[in-house]
């Protein structure tokens, strides 16, 4: 599984990376700090999972909505966010977002549904690829 981190913070990204031990989860962890930067490993790159944050230097985050509901399989999308304001929760879900996390608060939560979901996907992947029964 491949994992993209959009934080337009450096030092935040590099954080959330090491704390969330994604590099024991993913086989490949991409990082971008900008929304012109994500697109293009978007474009160049089969990616499960996308962590990413709405504030970031050059546009809002969300603007990777639409291009990932364009990609052939269309990666998880997590929202990992200081803005859990209500006005806010409605413009996700209306997006499309998959889940939110708030950055300030939710990171033990976020660390726990990353592992539950590298878990469930490599537990879908083996029942998948295990042999199929003849019906003769």
């Amino acid at each position: 599984m491949k994992i993209l981190i959009v934080e337009g913070s450096k030092i935040v990204r590099e954080n959330l990376i090491r704390y969330l031990a994604l590099g024991n989860l993913f086989e490949e962890v991409l990082e971008a700090g900008t929304v012109k930067e994500a697109k293009k490993v978007m474009q160049k790159n089969t990616i499960d999972v996308i962590l990413f944050d709405i504030q970031l230097s050059d546009a809002s985050g969300l603007e990777l909505m639409p291009l990932s509901r364009k990609m052939p399989r269309r990666p998880i999308m997590i929202l990992c966010s200081n803005y859990k304001l209500p006005q806010y929760i409605n413009i996700y879900e209306n997006m499309s977002v998959n889940y939110f996390f708030d950055k300030s608060s939710e990171l033990a939560e976020l660390k726990s549904f990353m592992k539950k979901l590298v878990m469930d996907r490599k537990n879908l992947t083996n029942i998948n690829s295990k042999p199929k029964a003849k019906l003769n």
